[in-house]
């Protein structure tokens, strides 16, 4: 849990920071007063002494001001920015080690994320490399093995109907490496696979050129760290990589995920539209990769 760090501000212009919202506002009850129109300021209080002065609580950044105090939680106008070092206990990503494919993936990446979606404490979900700014800007050794990777739709599907059995599974390299069911060329890249009762799931590590071997070590490492409460799993799919409308149903059934969302671009507005766990994009046929995707529709 990320506290939030307010600051106040008075005309001397002295300044301190409080660091616990929520002990803060039981303290100060009797000074709060009326919360803030103006941008940038998330309270108002006024000090009921002599010689008043009015005292601001002003968010660091900017973004509109909420219309209610949320104590204890982060507010949806702040943002912190994404670092771009790798977090502690994470081996940095070289940029001549990325293919192609990841320096586009690198290029759409956010500059910055919500604070409260941080301070909710996410583990990702998804089926390419959409929330890599988020997991980045919670500074921590990533606890989520979906990152540098994309998995086609069909085979997407197969592991969220039956996650707790194909998330306990060792990925195997395919021989030859770069071997898949989706190309009729060997992939420039590894691809794992997790053998499960319902067919193999293909993982592609499209990221960096890199072996099957360093591929293995990064999900195993990061699978072993995840958060497998599924309410703490923000669980997203797009239309990209032999979607569908049948996958994209059997993707909103899946009620044991209660932060699931389905990006669905135009193409699909007449099915999906007004439906719960949907967002309707502005993209024709399909949205962009990934990252650029959560640069759009940050998490929230």
């Amino acid at each position: 849990m990320v506290k939030q760090t307010i600051v106040l501000w008075d005309k001397p212009r002295k300044t301190a920071e409080i660091g616990n919202v929520k002990k803060y506002v039981e303290k100060n009850k009797e000074m709060l007063t009326k919360i803030s129109p103006r941008r940038n300021w998330l309270i108002w209080i006024s000090k009921k002494k002599k010689k008043s002065k009015d005292i601001k609580i002003g968010g660091i950044g900017k973004g509109p001001t909420p219309k209610r105090i949320e104590t204890g939680k982060l507010n949806p106008g702040v943002k912190v920015a994404v670092p771009k070092t790798a977090p502690k206990g994470e081996i940095k990503q070289v940029k001549k080690n990325l293919t192609d494919y990841g320096k586009k993936a690198e290029a759409g990446e956010a500059k910055n994320v919500s604070k409260k979606a941080v301070a909710k404490d996410y583990t990702i979900v998804s089926d390419n490399c959409f929330g890599v700014a988020y997991m980045k800007a919670r500074g921590e050794p990533y606890d989520s093995p979906f990152f540098s990777m994309y998995i086609y739709s069909p085979d997407y599907i197969t592991l969220l109907e039956n996650f707790d059995e194909y998330m306990k599974l060792k990925p195997k390299a395919q021989d030859p490496e770069g071997k898949s069911k989706y190309k009729r060329v060997l992939a420039k890249y590894p691809v794992l696979l997790l053998e499960g009762s319902k067919g193999p799931v293909e993982i592609h590590f499209a990221h960096e050129k890199q072996g099957s071997k360093e591929a293995i070590r990064k999900w195993t490492s990061r699978t072993a760290r995840m958060n497998m409460d599924k309410k703490q799993l923000f669980v997203k799919m797009d239309d990209r990589d032999k979607f569908t409308i049948e996958l994209g149903k059997r993707f909103l059934a899946l009620k044991q995920f209660p932060n699931r969302i389905l990006f669905a671009s135009q193409k699909y507005k007449e099915v999906f539209k007004g439906l719960p766990n949907v967002i309707i994009t502005d993209y024709k046929n399909q949205g962009p990769i990934g990252t650029t995707l959560e640069k759009k529709f940050p998490i929230n």
